[in-house]
């Protein structure tokens, strides 16, 4: 969203995406644009950056492909200041006046073509719209617009953006496909009838004009409340999370949904501190529509996160909900694991023309999408004659490699429970099942020892945390349980898994730089981050053993 000097504006389809996920954070932008003395700060994330960064890789090559089938326009854009709207609006002119050339001329296809449009069908105010569309390829004797994402699937923001290119094009006159298509992350063509798309994006379009129109009627920031743009309330929106803990608002109750939130806030209940002060019957007049062993543990919840607000030097707040969950924890065993993998979600490894390639498992691409580069586990002697006896890191940098380091952790398995039959295998959370059967089916592998950890050794501590415990957190991941069992100085270095892959991203680009003190440091800060991770596995589950169960 764009605010030009003359104070006209100029929307894209980004600006519609944002309106989709949280309303309330565009009208925070808006108003921000509109001098208002709000701003919405910026969120560094670094696992964005990274798959920003792979995405315009993937963007390149879909790019040499297509100019080897074909002859491609690459087109440009210099933008000027917003602030000289005159100029701004000529540069942009100048660059759609390309594209329409290009358009008009025999070749195959343009690429990051511009689009502009200076004020919109049936636009309130002057609103216009711009919009840089990846490919349009030619299709017979018309044009279809294409674009491409590093997503496995084809998500509804793209489909809007999509469709909004298409919308442009048609005003201008332009022949077109009746289908859009996006070039998946796998290389993949995921094409779309347009008919399907255009009524939802004007739908959209409108609704963005409308909330432009709204701000600037009102000399006033939009107040954290008003519902006519409701946020999102998520951790990962720049607008909300900031307010959120500004306002004291029941977003902060780990686990609550936004229709709960909705049904606390009409039985007047407007802040944590309000919702957590009142009596269990206070709570059960107020507020219907919500059952009454949900409503009790949400309140539950709100004041024991209050509790450790209040004891901000001391350990969280917790209570036990129920004993056996805990009590049903197999007999720990000198054998036991924590286990816990890395993975990059994000990974592929491609052919000498640059498609997508699965080395071991061709014609399955959802399969091989992904690489777990780190198998991390936790143990008594599991890595012996080694200076830290206890972790044993099993690292993989191909799909070749992983089915190595798979065999190797199945090998040790095998080996272990010959001497410790009654072994469990520990870690948080579903990603290692759900990761394990999907390696299993990539590199075709159905051991007994593979079917004995799936139905018998492994244990995830998660589910026994959600149902057995209440903690005064806002999040019951790992690393926020840490505070009921570590000291705050024992987490240092890499923060959690977005870093962990950014640094392996990194580790890559160096290893192929042949920078190889960066390549070693790089995977020793992953391996460091992995094994607080193992240990601390294994710390929640003596935890819930002794302190949890009192024994």
């Amino acid at each position: 969203m764009q605010r030009l000097g003359d104070g006209s504006w100029v929307i894209s389809a980004s600006d519609l995406a944002v309106f989709e996920s949280c309303p309330w954070r565009l009208a925070r932008v808006a108003d921000e644009k509109l001098g208002k003395g709000v701003s919405v700060p910026d969120i560094t994330d670094p696992m964005m950056e990274l798959v920003a960064r792979l995405g315009l890789e993937h963007e390149a090559r879909q790019l040499e492909h297509l100019k080897s089938q074909m002859q491609v326009t690459e087109l440009t854009y210099d933008p000027a200041d917003p602030a000289d709207a005159e100029a701004w609006r000529a540069n942009i002119q100048r660059a759609q006046h390309d594209t329409m050339d290009a358009l008009s001329s025999d070749v195959g296809a343009l690429f990051q073509a511009t689009l502009f449009e200076e004020i919109l069908p049936g636009a309130p105010l002057p609103i216009g719209f711009q919009g840089f569309a990846d490919f349009i390829v030619r299709t017979g004797d018309s044009w279809e617009v294409w674009d491409s994402k590093l997503a496995r699937r084809a998500k509804d923001h793209a489909l809007l953006q999509l469709a909004a290119y298409h919308d442009q094009l048609e005003r201008a006159g332009v022949t077109l496909a009746d289908t859009v298509q996006i070039i998946l992350g796998d290389g993949t063509h995921s094409v779309h009838a347009v008919a399907d798309l255009l009524e939802p994006y004007r739908q959209m379009r409108d609704r963005v004009m409308a909330l432009i129109a709204h701000r600037v009627i009102d000399p006033l920031p939009l107040p954290w409340g008003d519902e006519s743009f409701a946020p999102c309330g998520t951790k990962g929106c720049p607008a909300c999370s900031e307010q959120i803990v500004v306002m004291d608002d029941l977003f902060q109750i780990a686990g609550l949904r936004k229709t709960q939130r909705d049904k606390i806030l009409t039985g007047g209940f407007g802040t944590l501190l309000e919702f957590a002060d009142a009596s269990r019957e206070e709570v059960r007049r107020a507020i219907p529509g919500i059952g009454r062993d949900t409503l009790e543990s949400l309140h539950l919840q709100a004041s024991l996160q209050v509790a450790t607000r209040n004891n901000p030097n001391g350990r969280p707040a917790w209570e036990v909900l129920s004993r056996g969950m805990i009590e049903n924890l197999p007999e720990p065993s000198p054998g036991d694991i924590f286990f816990d993998f890395e993975g990059d979600p994000t990974y592929q490894e491609f052919a000498a023309d640059g498609s997508p390639l699965g080395s071991l498992s061709q014609g399955d691409d959802s399969v091989w999408f992904g690489i777990e580069y780190l198998f991390g586990m936790w143990g008594e002697n599991l890595n012996p004659g080694s200076a830290d006896s206890s972790f044993l890191p099993l690292w993989a940098e191909t799909f070749d490699q992983e089915r190595e380091a798979f065999d190797t952790f199945l090998r040790l398995l095998e080996d272990r429970t010959a001497v410790f039959p009654d072994l469990h295998v520990y870690h948080y959370a579903p990603y290692e099942r759900t990761r394990l059967k999907q390696m299993a089916k990539r590199h075709q592998i159905d051991s007994p020892m593979l079917r004995a950890l799936l139905d018998h050794h492994l244990v995830d501590l998660y589910p026994v945390v959600m149902k057995g415990l209440k903690v005064g957190l806002p999040s019951y991941g790992l690393k926020a349980l840490e505070a009921l069992y570590f000291d705050p100085e024992t987490r240092t270095g890499i923060a959690g898994g977005g870093e962990s892959v950014v640094a392996f991203a990194d580790y890559s680009l160096a290893r192929a730089h042949d920078n190889q003190e960066a390549a070693s440091e790089l995977k020793n800060s992953i391996l460091h981050y992995n094994r607080i991770d193992c240990f601390s596995t294994q710390a929640l589950r003596d935890w819930l053993i002794t302190t949890a169960l009192g024994r």
